[in-house]
């Protein structure tokens, strides 16, 4: 475990490593592992601004930051600080300006503040830089063993994916949601699929929560619903965090259908939750559905017949009703504003006018993961 509250590095020589790390990948930490070995340990300084490249893939800066922390949580040699708002210069010009505001980081993270700084960059251009414009000394590592940059990653992550450091993997895995009314086959969906991938997968928390509460949908209440948010999402995040994971996590069930069935229940007297706790458990549901960003959402319509397994209310068997549960998380999906990530798992069986067939449904699924994910080895005629 790593130390919540680090001391400030000590020591004579202290080296510097800076960068935006969006990722930090595998030559970033021959960098900073370089730096920290040499001297009495390495300040790592987590560089950007509001806006810049790392957005668009969740990676703001003090997303990077955080990330950057929990890489280095158990190495009190390594002190990590975040200069927002301080992009990297691209300019010579820029260098003097910049590097004022970057030694005060330095100076925070330092017991000793004449302890000598050396710089570690992998950069050319901004060691040529940072010896111009610092009396420091300054190293050059050579990265030719990992010829890879952020760039690279973030036009195809799959390709680099292990060379990414394990906190940032999960901004770059595929988060496949799977979804629908109960009794449609979902679950075994989701566990035939992670076999097919080898990928992790999550399972839906309220069946545990329940069971282990011995609390059936009846008398759930609002706190009761505030857990299985909670619980939901934190199984979902782990799963999408697995170390295991070679770029993608299928998920069964998320917020947005817990938040389906609070709706039902406070429409109902005979459900222990209310209108007034709805409506603060709704704003906590909204809070963690903005967080949740999906790359594919397979939709498992009611097409099957209904399985009493003892852990769902029987009134939930009525077809009309499993279709308003399936018409309500497609009205929770539309306003999350994933309505273009869905793909309606509406295949039918070869020669089959009517029914739904599981494996149709399975072979549909499996052609639209292979589609997000470039497997075009995998085609469903194989």
């Amino acid at each position: 475990m790593g130390n919540l509250y680090k001391d400030k590095l000590s020591g004579s020589r202290i080296g510097i490593v800076f960068g935006a790390f969006a990722p930090c990948h595998i030559g970033h930490l021959e960098v900073i592992l370089k730096a920290k070995k040499e001297n009495d340990g390495c300040v790592v300084i987590v560089c950007g601004e509001d806006g810049d490249f790392g957005e668009p893939f969740g990676l703001d800066v003090y997303r990077r930051f955080r990330y950057m922390r929990e890489l280095f949580a158990d190495d009190n040699q390594i002190y990590v600080v975040m200069a927002a708002g301080q992009r990297i210069p691209q300019k010579e010009s820029a260098w003097k300006s910049w590097l004022q505001v970057i030694k005060l980081k330095i100076a925070d993270s330092l017991q000793n503040s004449d302890a000598e700084k050396i710089w570690y960059t992998g950069k050319t251009m901004q060691a040529d830089a940072l010896e111009k414009e610092s009396s420091d000394e300054v190293h050059l590592v050579d990265t030719s063993l990992y010829p890879i940059t952020g760039l690279n990653i973030r036009n195809d992550a799959l390709r680099y994916f292990n060379a990414i450091a394990l906190p940032f993997r999960r901004a770059f895995t595929k988060k496949i949601l799977v979804l629908g009314a109960p009794s449609g086959g979902k679950t075994t969906l989701v566990k035939d699929l992670a076999k097919l991938y080898s990928c992790p997968f999550s399972f839906e928390y309220s069946r545990q929560y329940q069971e282990e509460s011995n609390v059936n949908d009846f008398e759930l209440d609002g706190m009761d619903y505030q857990r299985l948010v909670t619980g939901q999402f934190q199984l979902n995040r782990d799963t999408i965090a697995d170390p295991a994971s070679q770029g993608m996590a299928i998920l069964d069930t998320d917020v947005m259908v817990t938040k389906v069935y609070a709706r039902l229940g406070a429409k109902d007297d005979d459900y222990a939750i209310t209108q007034d706790e709805y409506a603060i458990f709704e704003q906590s549901a909204n809070a963690f559905i903005a967080r949740q960003l999906w790359d594919l959402i397979l939709v498992v319509p009611p097409t099957l017949k209904y399985v009493d397994d003892g852990y769902r209310n029987m009134e939930f068997s009525e077809n009309v009703f499993l279709r308003t549960i399936h018409d309500m998380m497609l009205e929770e999906i539309a306003k999350s504003g994933n309505l273009d990530k869905v793909v309606l798992l509406d295949a039918k069986g070869d020669g089959d006018k009517d029914e739904f067939s599981y494996y149709a449904r399975y072979k549909q699924a499996k052609e639209a993961i292979d589609e997000l994910m470039g497997h075009k080895q995998y085609n469903s005629d194989n």
